[in-house]
């Protein structure tokens, strides 16, 4: 599992682009840096070709809920 903050997952789900891309951590389990974009040539280098489909994201924090 990987975590990512309460800010990073409401501008995904807010998002219109296409592609997710990050880096992680040292332990990888945590996001440090992403970017939200439809030019995934331009970035992928950067970003070490990590990508995700933001609408696959989506579904998954769709269904994310909070119990207090």
């Amino acid at each position: 599992m990987i975590k990512i903050s309460i800010t990073a997952g409401r501008q995904i789900r807010n998002s219109d682009k296409t592609f997710f891309l990050y880096r992680l951590n040292e332990n990888k389990t945590k996001v440090i840096d992403f970017i939200l974009t439809d030019n995934l040539s331009k970035f992928r280098d950067h970003y070490n070709n990590k990508f995700k489909l933001v609408d696959d994201i989506k579904k998954k924090i769709k269904y994310f809920k909070i119990e207090l």
